[in-house]
């Protein structure tokens, strides 16, 4: 445990007391459980290279149900210092002994506006029936449970896992021991969804086929401290954040009946410069938007006898062709423009304009000075 009573009864949380203070009341047998009242001794510290902690001897204490792992120690701390960095105006409570539902909380959050959660770091295996209990007894209690598991459990196919996705509808997976304290995030996703998700790009989380019997799953893995708690207590994170938004984009996008510039510039925002968005993506979705049929008109009269092409739209390409290569001269050439037109949506009508840019860069590759 990380809280004992000192002298007095005053609750004393161990990290945040001196070493040679914890260690004279210690011996002194003046640190005592704030659950069972028995004595506790401080166990751990630097010279130890663990978690500082209070300790009964084994057995002595009823609530004690199960001995605690360095990783479960440490996770504790961890997330309670990861809360009080988000939540400044809350009180944020190690092993807060909680009367109704009669339990005892790894982390107890109390929010200025009455809102109360319970964040449990679970490192033990836990069986179904007693997860949904603890569950049960906190929604009824009106205080919202978060669940953050070990990374010790994050291949395991466990039942409490599972019911854990299908209640938050997503999952976090911490390794505290690491430095710094890394993590998890897992959240289901359907077959439809990752067929609009944007390959090959940073923003594309790791696929896993398995989050339970709920089927496909995401991950995203990075440091605990780019993960943050929204109000309602939901996880979030940059990345997914945007994902979620370009996917809702390509929604959008895939049912529109034309190209909507807007849209087009709201979907490459997280993944295109601005500069390059400007000098490269509104030029070319202008010219296309003027004359959409263009290029397929001046390659079917190229193949064709008796249909040369038109006078015009030779002109209009070459020129096209020519602003192309000036584009080269600022640091857009073939390689660049190619890689450009990979963040193009191959979704509704947008298609139309990413094959009209792939044509384009083909005629140019053709003709190069």
């Amino acid at each position: 445990m990380l809280v004992a009573y000192g002298p007095g009864g005053r609750p004393i949380v161990a990290e945040e007391t001196p070493l040679e203070l914890l260690q004279r009341w210690s011996r002194e047998h003046a640190l005592s459980c704030p659950n069972c009242r028995g004595v506790v001794h401080v166990r751990g510290g630097p010279e130890k290279r663990t978690q500082l902690h209070f300790a009964h001897q084994r057995g002595e204490c009823a609530w004690s149900t199960e001995a605690e792992s360095v990783r479960h120690i440490r996770g504790k701390s961890v997330l309670a210092n990861w809360l009080r960095k988000q939540f400044p105006q809350a009180v944020v409570t190690l092993e807060k002994r909680l009367p109704e539902p009669n339990r005892i909380a790894d982390i107890f959050v109390r929010h200025e506006h009455g809102t109360c959660w319970a964040v449990e770091f679970q490192c033990a295996p836990l069986d179904i029936d007693e997860w949904r209990h603890r569950h049960t007894a906190y929604r009824n209690a009106q205080i919202l449970d978060i669940w953050i598991i070990g990374n010790n459990r994050r291949e395991k196919q466990e039942a409490f896992i599972e019911a854990i996705i299908a209640s938050a509808r997503e999952i976090l997976f911490l390794d505290p021991l690491l430095e710094p304290p890394r993590a998890w995030l897992r959240w289901p996703v359907s077959r439809e969804m990752l067929q609009l998700w944007p390959q090959d790009t940073a923003l594309r989380p790791f696929f896993e086929g398995w989050v339970g019997r709920l089927g496909f799953g995401a991950s995203l893995t990075d440091q605990l401290n780019s993960i943050r708690l929204g109000e309602q207590g939901a996880l979030m994170h940059s990345a997914r954040a945007i994902l979620l938004e370009r996917t809702r984009l390509l929604e959008a996008m895939k049912v529109a009946p034309s190209v909507v510039e807007a849209l087009l510039l709201s979907y490459l925002e997280h993944s295109v410069s601005e500069e390059a968005v400007h000098t490269v993506m509104l030029p070319l979705l202008r010219a296309y938007q003027r004359d959409p049929d263009l290029l397929r008109r001046f390659n079917f009269g190229r193949g064709s006898l008796d249909q040369p092409p038109r006078a015009e739209d030779s002109l209009r390409v070459q020129r096209a062709i020519d602003w192309l290569h000036t584009l080269a001269k600022q640091g857009y050439g073939v390689t660049r423009l190619q890689e450009l037109s990979q963040e193009l949506p191959f979704v509704g009508p947008y298609a139309a304009f990413a094959r009209y840019y792939e044509m384009l860069l083909a005629l140019s590759s053709s003709t190069s000075p």
